[in-house]
C-alpha cells in the first residue's frame, strides 16, 4: 500500500509493511497516494540483499513541483518540518488489466486521505506504537468516511488501539511507518497516513478545505491550509486517468511488463479520450503488490519510476499475477497494481486491484 504510496529515484523499491492487511490492503499512501520505502524480501538471499538496500523515499520521484506553503510546516530553529501530501484514490478491478487495457471509466472514485511526512522522532516510535501518547489528525470541520465515521475538530484520525512491529504500526484510520534512509539503524523520518490503505470504506469522502491540525495531545505539531480540493465535476474526473495493462510471458507466465494509456475525461463530448501529449502527463510512480500472500509477515511492492515519454514499465523481480495455477506458495504475485502522481503538491492514486 498503503497509502499513499509512490517511488524512489532508485528506479524501484520493495519494501516491509508487516501491519495487518486490514490495515494496508493496496500500499498504501497514497500514496497515496501516499507513502514510503523499507526493506522488503524476496525468494533468495541475493535478492533480499538488493530489496533491503533500497531505502529511499517513494513521495521524493514525483515532486514536479514543490508542495505549496500551505502544506509544508518547518521550524528553522529546530530544524523539524512537516510535509502534509493531501491525496485522491481510484479503484479498479485487476483482472480488468490482465492482458488488456481497461475502460477508464471502469474506475470508482474511492475517496480522500493524507499523509504527513516529518524529521521528527519525538515522541518515539514506541510511545507512539504503545499509544502511550495521542497523535491525531484533526480536520476543520466534521467529515466522514464511507462507513459514516465521523471526524472532526475534537474527534481525530489518530493512534488508539494501533497494532504492528518491525517500525511501523496502525489502525483503520492511522499508521506511522518509521524509515532509515541511510541504513545505521537510527530512523530517520517518519511516515504517517490518515487513514492508511485503499480501503474505500474507511476513506474520507472528501478533503474539507480549511486548516488541518496535526497535534500530540494537546500540543499543535503542524498546521495545514487546504484549498477546496474537488478531483470530481458533476460525477466525472477532472484529472488524468492511467490505464494498465499487465503483459505475461506466454513461456513463463511471469510478467513482462505494465503498460501504461493516459486519459481525460471531455466534458463537452461526455467521453474519455487518450491523452496525446506527454506534456499533459506528470512524473508518476508505478507499484506492483502482493498484498494477499505476506511471506513472514511481509507484504511485497515493487516500485518503478515513470517518466514522461515512457509508457510501460518493466518489473526487477520475477512477478505472477494472482490466480495464476503455477504460482509457488513464495512466489511474488501481482494483486494490484497502483499509479500514482502528484500535481501542486496533491496525490492522485489509482489503484486496479484483486476483488
Amino acid at each position: 500500500m498503503n497509502i499513499f504510496r509512490f517511488c524512489s529515484e532508485a528506479g524501484c523499491c520493495v519494501f516491509d509493511t508487516r501491519a495487518p492487511l486490514m490495515i494496508i490492503l493496496g500500499s498504501m499512501l497514497i500514496l497515496i497516494l501516499l507513502g514510503g520505502c523499507q526493506d522488503g524480501k524476496s525468494t533468495s538471499d541475493s535478492s533480499q540483499k538488493i530489496l533491503k538496500e533500497l531505502y529511499p523515499s517513494v513521495v521524493d520521484v514525483i515532486r514536479d513541483s514543490q508542495p505549496e506553503d500551505a502544506y509544508f510546516s518547518y521550524d528553522s530553529d529546530k530544524g523539524i518540518y512537516y510535509r502534509a501530501v493531501p491525496g485522491f484514490v481510484w479503484q479498479g478491478v485487476l483482472a480488468d488489466a490482465d492482458n488488456q487495457f481497461a475502460n477508464p471509466a471502469a474506475y470508482d472514485y474511492a475517496g480522500f486521505a493524507m499523509q504527513v511526512e516529518t524529521n521528527e522522532n519525538r515522541p518515539d516510535l514506541e510511545q507512539i506504537c504503545s499509544s502511550s501518547v495521542a497523535i491525531a489528525l484533526y480536520p476543520p470541520v466534521a467529515t466522514a468516511t464511507g462507513t459514516g465515521v465521523v471526524f472532526d475538530p475534537v474527534v481525530g484520525l489518530g493512534n488508539s488501539s494501533v497494532t504492528g512491529s518491525d517500525g511501523q504500526c496502525g489502525n483503520d484510520y492511522f499508521q506511522l511507518r518509521a524509515l532509515d534512509d541511510d541504513g545505521d539503524g537510527a530512523w530517520d523520518r517518519f511516515l504517517y497516513s490518515f487513514p492508511p490503505g485503499e480501503n474505500s470504506e474507511v476513506l474520507l469522502t472528501d478533503a474539507a478545505p480549511g486548516g488541518w491540525q496535526l497535534r500530540n495531545g494537546a500540543t499543535v505539531l503542524a498546521n495545514f491550509e487546504l484549498p477546496s480540493l474537488s478531483p470530481i465535476a458533476n460525477g466525472e474526473p477532472r484529472v488524468l486517468m492511467p490505464v494498465p495493462r499487465i503483459n505475461r510471458d506466454v513461456e513463463t507466465g511471469l510478467v513482462d511488463s505494465v503498460e501504461i494509456r493516459w486519459w481525460h475525461y471531455n466534458s463537452n463530448t461526455a467521453l474519455y479520450e487518450p491523452v496525446q501529449s506527454s506534456d499533459q502527463i506528470y512524473r508518476s510512480a508505478v507499484a506492483l503488490l502482493d498484498t494477499i500472500t505476506p511471506v513472514d509477515g511481509e507484504i511485497r511492492e515493487e516500485y518503478h519510476a515513470y517518466g514522461l515519454a515512457d509508457r510501460a514499465v518493466f518489473p526487477k523481480y520475477p512477478w505472477r499475477v494472482v490466480g495464476d495455477p503455477s504460482a509457488g506458495g513464495d512466489d511474488m504475485r501481482v494483486t494490484a497494481v497502483q499509479i500514482s502522481y502528484q500535481v501542486d503538491g496533491v496525490a492522485y492514486r489509482f489503484v486496479w486491484q484483486a476483488s
